[in-house]
């Protein structure tokens, strides 16, 4: 398709719009996270997901202790098994709960330092158009 031209007052118009779309922080987080808490298996993982992969790290633990007392308490070796398995897939879920958090820090971060400055002529001090 081709692109249809705008007059200089639709252009004015539109930049007007665009910019006051830009400024409003709320719609600006509401777009940004737009889909993370939904998402499914494959997508983010989202608040809903860290909360459950908590709760399911915390679980695996304190089964981590009971299998860890009851196979130090028998002489079979299967409650060892069973707690090395466990252990597993305890520490699996721990490193993904670190690297969920690395990687929120490094995005809050990120906007941190995005919202002190809009660019290197915020930083500098002068304007876009200067020579």
């Amino acid at each position: 398709m081709h692109d249809p031209k705008l007059t200089h007052q639709e252009r004015k118009l539109l930049e007007g719009i665009e910019a006051g779309l830009r400024s409003d922080e709320s719609l600006s987080r509401k777009l940004h996270t737009f889909g993370h808490a939904h998402a499914g298996a494959g997508g983010a993982w989202g608040v809903v997901g860290r909360h459950r992969l908590g709760w399911c790290a915390a679980g695996l633990g304190a089964t981590c202790v009971a299998l860890f007392v009851l196979a130090v308490a028998s002489t079979s070796t299967v409650p060892l098994w069973l707690f090395s398995a466990v252990w597993v897939v305890t520490a699996v879920c721990l490193m993904r709960l670190g690297m969920l958090a690395v990687r929120r820090r490094a995005r809050e971060a990120g906007r941190a330092s995005g919202a002190e400055s809009d660019g290197p002529q915020a930083r500098e001090g002068g304007s876009p158009t200067e020579g």
